[in-house]
C-alpha cells in the first residue's frame, strides 16, 4: 500500500474539468407576430340637412299661451322655400295621336247616337276637345311656396293640417310630387322643375309621411285602358 513520504509535500491530482451543460428553458421560443395593416374604415356619407338645401329657417318659434295653458300663440306666416315649374306635365304629340283621339270619339258618338244618348255624345265631344287643347297649348309657369302654414300654389293655400301622405311619380320624363289633401281636389300634383327629388323629399319628410297609396278603382281602370288602347303614340 502506498503511503506518502512524510518529508514531501503532497501534490493535488488535477481533475479534468467537466463540460458545462447549457441551461435549457422549458418555455417555447416565442416568435413575434406580424401585425396586419389596419384597413381604413370607410367614412359614412353625411346626410344632408335642411339648411344645406336652401330652406330658410323660421325666425320665430312657437310659444305657449300664458292665458290658456296648452294652447300655442298664433304665429305670422313665414316663407321657407320657393320654386317655379310648369303648371302641368306637357308633351308635344304628332298628328297620328290626334287622329286616333278623333276616331275613338267618332266611334263612341256613333254608338251613343244609335242608342239615343244625345247628351252622352256631347260629353264625348267635350272630352275630345279638352284633350286637344291640353296637348296643343303649352302650359304656363307657376310659383310654389312652402311656408310655415303649408304649400301655396299661386293664390291657392293648402295647409299642413289638411295634408296626408306624399309620393313621387314620373310623367313624360318629368318628376312630380303628389300630396294627399282632405278637400277637393283631394290630390295635389306639383312638378318639381329644376328641384332635385331628394331635396323635396328631405323637406316634406319633416312634416308628412312618404308612402304611395294603393291605386283607386278609377286609376286601375285607366291603367287597363291605357294598356289595351295605347293612344300615347310617340311624336
Amino acid at each position: 500500500m502506498y503511503s506518502p513520504d512524510p518529508g514531501s509535500t503532497p501534490t493535488s491530482i488535477p481533475v479534468p474539468p467537466q463540460p458545462a451543460e447549457m441551461a435549457r428553458s422549458t418555455r417555447p421560443i416565442e416568435t413575434p407576430e406580424k401585425e396586419e395593416p389596419k384597413q381604413p374604415t370607410p367614412s359614412r356619407p353625411t346626410e344632408p340637412r335642411i339648411a344645406d338645401v336652401g330652406v330658410q329657417q323660421p325666425q320665430r318659434k312657437p310659444r305657449e299661451s300664458e292665458l290658456v295653458p296648452g294652447m300655442q300663440r298664433p304665429m305670422p306666416e313665414e316663407e321657407l322655400f320657393e320654386w317655379t315649374s310648369a303648371e302641368r306635365p306637357y308633351k308635344k304629340h304628332n298628328r297620328q295621336f290626334f287622329t286616333t283621339i278623333f276616331m275613338i270619339a267618332l266611334f263612341l258618338s256613333l254608338i251613343f247616337f244609335f242608342a239615343g244618348q244625345l247628351l252622352t255624345i256631347a260629353v264625348v265631344l267635350a272630352v275630345a276637345f279638352l284633350i286637344y287643347v291640353l296637348f296643343t297649348i303649352p302650359p304656363g309657369e307657376v310659383t310654389h311656396k312652402l311656408t310655415t302654414y303649408g304649400i301655396k300654389v299661386e293664390k291657392n293655400m293648402y295647409y299642413w293640417e289638411e295634408m296626408g301622405r306624399f309620393w313621387f311619380t314620373d310623367k313624360y320624363g318629368q318628376e312630380l310630387v303628389n300630396i294627399e289633401i282632405s278637400r277637393f281636389p283631394f290630390h295635389l300634383s306639383l312638378l318639381l322643375g329644376d328641384i332635385p327629388k331628394d331635396t323635396m323629399r328631405l323637406i316634406l319628410r319633416e312634416v308628412l309621411l312618404e308612402e304611395k297609396p294603393e291605386a283607386t278603382p278609377y286609376e286601375k281602370m285607366a291603367s287597363w285602358l291605357h294598356k289595351k288602347i295605347p293612344i300615347d303614340i310617340e311624336s
